[in-house]
């Protein structure tokens, strides 16, 4: 009885590999675009700064924001798309880069190698600085459990 499970194991497995073989020579030949991936994975990154930043200002060449109490300015410099002040670079090798307000959606539009990409990076509706009081309350009463 072992034999003949064996045996049609076998047969199963022979009969697999022809089609196997075709199965990796057609996804041996599908281009694989890393530069999409890796600028998924910048935007991913940037997105998280975003949410936590002040003060956004968008115009067509460059987005500017407080983010940990310093004016940073993302813009295109010599193809890649960079943080500034200091140099940490989100998108590479790009032709071209703009950015739109769309609804409440602040969208980054960027070209390469006649390749238009779009993708939405952060709400245009962010935090504001002077929505803050900066008037001191001195007449605060602790709450119960407070002392």
């Amino acid at each position: 009885m072992n034999l003949i499970r064996n045996l049609v194991g076998l047969l199963i497995i022979v009969s697999m590999l022809p089609i196997c073989s075709m199965a990796f020579s057609y996804t041996s030949r599908i281009p694989f675009e890393y530069n999409e991936i890796a600028d998924e994975l910048a935007l991913a990154e940037l997105r998280e700064i975003l949410l936590i930043t002040y003060d956004m200002k968008v115009s067509y060449s460059s987005l500017d924001f407080i983010y940990q109490n310093k004016d940073f300015s993302l813009s295109l410099v010599n193809r890649k798309m960079l943080l500034q002040p200091g140099t940490q670079i989100y998108l590479n090798d790009i032709d071209e880069l703009h950015f739109e307000i769309r609804g409440n959606t602040i969208y980054v539009i960027y070209e390469r190698n006649n390749r238009k990409y779009e993708r939405a990076l952060a709400s245009s509706q962010g935090i504001y600085i002077d929505e803050f009081s900066d008037c001191d309350v001195h007449d605060d009463v602790p709450d119960s459990g407070e002392s």
